[in-house]
C-alpha cells in the first residue's frame, strides 16, 4: 500500500552549515549535500522546477553586524550540483527570492531597501526598486506576474510593486512584523503572516488595502495555501505547533504539535503535505493536510530553514 510520503523528495537549506540536501521523504535518506555561500536564508524554484535559486544572506540574521554576502546561487535539482552564481554588485544580504514563469527572478536586498527584478534567462537586472521602507525581508509575486509584494519588518507594511515599470505602486500597513506570504489561487487575496503577532493578515490586492485577519496562535511565520484556495497552512514559531485554517470561514480548524520554533513551510505542488522545518532540532516534519496529523519526520543538518518539495519523477 502507497504511502502519502512516497514518491517525494525534499530539498532543505541548511542556514547554519551553509549546504543544500535532497531527502528521500518516506524513508529519510539523503540523496546529496552541496555547499551553498555562508548563511544561506530563502530560496525558490525556477518556474520549470528544474533549478533552485539561493539567496546567500552571508550573515546569521538581519541583525548582525557586516555587509553580508551579495550573490544567489543556482543549484540544477537533477546533477545535484551549483551551475551558476548570480553576482548582485553592491546589492548586499540578499533574503527574499521569487521567480516566476513570465521569465522573472525577485530578490530583495535589506540595507538598501531595494527589490531586484532581474531577467531569468541571463540574470541581466531591469529594475532596482528602493521601496522605501526598513527590511524588506521576503518577497511574493501575483500568479499573473504583474505585481510584486516586499514585507516590510521595520515598518509593518507591504510595499506593491509594478513589475513592468519597476515602481512602487502603494504601500499597505499590515500588522507588526509582517513575514511569509501567499497568495489565493485566483491571486486576489495575499495571505500574510506575522511573526510577532497572532494572526494572518488578508490583502487584497485589487483595492491594494488591508481586507480583513484570522485570529492564530503565537508567532505565524510562513504560511501557505492550497490548490483548491479553501485553506491556509501555517507553522506557529511560539508554540511549537502548525495550524490549518478556513480562509473562508476565517478560522483556526486544527493545531497540530510539531518540534521546537517552528519556522519554515513548504507546501507539495498537491496540496497533500505541508512541510515545516524546526531549527533547533535539526529536523522537518510532514504534515497531513487532510487528516490534520504529523506523517513523518526527517533528521537534517545543522539549521534546517527553506525548502521545496518535487516528485521523485522530476529528479530522477
Amino acid at each position: 500500500m502507497r504511502s502519502l510520503l512516497d514518491d517525494r523528495v525534499l530539498f532543505v537549506l541548511h542556514r547554519l552549515e551553509a549546504s543544500l540536501a535532497a531527502y528521500d521523504v518516506a524513508s529519510g535518506r539523503e540523496r546529496f549535500r552541496v555547499p551553498t555561500g555562508p548563511f544561506p536564508h530563502e530560496m525558490c524554484l525556477s518556474p520549470d522546477r528544474s533549478r533552485l535559486l539561493v539567496a546567500e544572506y552571508g550573515l546569521h540574521g538581519a541583525t548582525a553586524e557586516g555587509e553580508g554576502g551579495n550573490t544567489v546561487g543556482v543549484f540544477d535539482v537533477r546533477r545535484a550540483e551549483r551551475v551558476a552564481t548570480i553576482g548582485l554588485g553592491r546589492y548586499r544580504r540578499p533574503h527574499g527570492i521569487a521567480a516566476h514563469s513570465g521569465g522573472r527572478l525577485f530578490v530583495t536586498c535589506e540595507p538598501q531597501r531595494t527589490l531586484l527584478i532581474l531577467r531569468l534567462e541571463d540574470h541581466t537586472v531591469l529594475h532596482a526598486v528602493d521601496v522605501d521602507q526598513d527590511v524588506p525581508h521576503l518577497v511574493a509575486v501575483s500568479p499573473d506576474g504583474r505585481t510584486a509584494f516586499t514585507a516590510n519588518i521595520g515598518p509593518g507594511t507591504l510595499s506593491a510593486v509594478d513589475v513592468a515599470m519597476g515602481s512602487v505602486l502603494r504601500h499597505v500597513k499590515v500588522l507588526d512584523r509582517p513575514a511569509g506570504m501567499a497568495f489565493s489561487p485566483d491571486g486576489r487575496v495575499l495571505y500574510v503572516a506575522h511573526r510577532d503577532g497572532a494572526a494572518l493578515a488578508l490583502v487584497d490586492t485589487t483595492r491594494l488595502e488591508l481586507l480583513g485577519r484570522i485570529e492564530t496562535g503565537r508567532g505565524p511565520t510562513r504560511v501557505a495555501v492550497t490548490p483548491d484556495g479553501r485553506r491556509a497552512a501555517f507553522p506557529l514559531a511560539y508554540e511549537d505547533a502548525v495550524q490549518i485554517a478556513d480562509v473562508e470561514a476565517g478560522t483556526v480548524t486544527h493545531t497540530i504539535p510539531v518540534g521546537r520554533r517552528p519556522a519554515g513551510a513548504a507546501m507539495s505542488a498537491d496540496g497533500r503535505v505541508l512541510f515545516v522545518s524546526c531549527e533547533h532540532e535539526r529536523r522537518v516534519y510532514a504534515v497531513d493536510l487532510a487528516r490534520a496529523e504529523v506523517a513523518g519526520e526527517l533528521a537534517t543538518g545543522e539549521g534546517p530553514d527553506a525548502m521545496a518539495c518535487l516528485d521523485l519523477a522530476e529528479v530522477a
